[in-house]
């Protein structure tokens, strides 16, 4: 049986805080330059393009475990060292060993303990686009203010016009009683039922029967997995091993189904009809009187028996000449319009056009 493949080993680096060397290479536990031992709680960190282990050895040394640092002279030594290299100590006096943790990959360290401080964060400017953007909000703000200011001082705007003439209208609608014959679904209590008839009042749809079609479905199916590094671990030793993951492989097959369509066909559903007569007030004519002078009245009524007056209704005009010359008619109140004089000048309320729209309140 073929031995079972374990995740790949790559070798991280550390600084020497002593001589200030970078990227002393995991394998070495004290510095090539100056000698000094790797102290506790040194920071191991793996370049983006570590290369996977390839020599079996260093990797045997690497899966040992985490080294050990020496209480008396802070040596590092290999996992399955009982005594310390440099001094020889006892393990069991020891500091404790290095580190084990995993970082995602985006979280791995790829700097040492030599790695330049980050900058104190500034104040962050404003995007390049967002501040483009400010002469354009800017320009937006005033034209706004233009516009609404414009729009208030139009629409409050006042002028003198002069009272050129008057006319007005009034109205009377006249209702008779008349017998009028009427059809619909329901019978009204003082209807005479004139004749009733089963008719369509609506559809519904029934299934008919099933026709067979076809289709192309597709979906997706699983047809495997895929193994990929999704983490780092720092073996606490120089080295790191891949943390490896496995997802679902997807691939979109299609196929043809067959199914069932539900052919429809509209069932006509009766309700009876009623024709009746019925006594309706129904409006015949609307009497007017009108004029152009200050006596307005209203028309009189000559009614029969079977009719009777209904809604009344009144305009009155008044026909105003402004400092242009140009004449315009303003619709007002009978209040308003009796307490006017002719050739009187009153002050208006101008609209967006110009045009008088309201008397000016005295």
């Amino acid at each position: 049986m073929s031995e079972e493949k374990r995740p790949a080993v790559r070798e991280g680096r550390w600084d020497c805080t002593y001589c200030r060397t970078t990227a002393i290479l995991g394998r070495h536990r004290a510095c090539p330059n100056c000698g000094q031992v790797r102290p506790e709680n040194v920071k191991f960190y793996l370049p983006a393009d570590a290369e996977a282990v390839t020599d079996a050895q260093l990797e045997q040394r690497a899966r040992r475990g985490a080294d050990w640092v020496c209480s008396f002279c802070t040596t590092s030594n290999e996992a399955t060292a009982d005594t310390c290299r440099q001094c020889g100590a006892s393990r069991a006096d020891s500091l404790g060993e290095q580190k084990v943790q995993t970082f995602a990959m985006n979280a791995v360290p790829r700097a040492g303990d030599n790695a330049p401080s980050p900058p104190r964060p500034a104040t962050p400017a404003a995007p390049a686009q967002q501040r483009s953007m400010l002469p354009i909000f800017a320009a937006l703000g005033v034209l706004l203010l233009l516009c609404v200011g414009g729009f208030l001082f139009l629409g409050n705007r006042e002028s003198s016009v002069r009272v050129d003439g008057f006319a007005w209208e009034r109205a009377i609608t006249i209702e008779e009683r008349r017998t009028v014959t009427e059809s619909d679904w329901d019978l009204p209590g003082a209807a005479r039922l004139i004749s009733q008839q089963e008719e369509i009042h609506h559809y519904v749809q029934v299934v008919q029967r099933y026709e067979t079609r076809t289709r192309d479905v597709t979906k997706q199916v699983q047809v495997g997995t895929r193994t990929y590094v999704c983490e780092q671990r720092d073996l606490g030793n120089g080295f790191f091993e891949d943390v490896e993951c496995e997802e679902p492989v997807y691939e979109n097959r299609t196929r043809t189904e067959t199914y069932e369509e539900p052919i429809y066909r509209d069932v006509p559903i009766y309700r009876t009809k009623y024709t009746y007569e019925v006594d309706k007030w129904v409006s015949v004519r609307t009497e007017r009187e009108s004029g152009e002078n200050r006596e307005p009245f209203w028309p009189q009524l000559s009614l029969l028996d079977n009719q009777r007056e209904s809604e009344r209704s009144e305009t009155y005009l008044v026909s105003v000449v402004d400092d242009q010359g140009n004449r315009h008619e303003m619709e007002v109140d009978e209040s308003r319009w009796q307490a006017l004089e002719m050739e009187g000048r009153y002050n208006v309320r101008l609209g967006l056009g110009g045009e008088p729209v309201e008397f000016a309140e005295e």
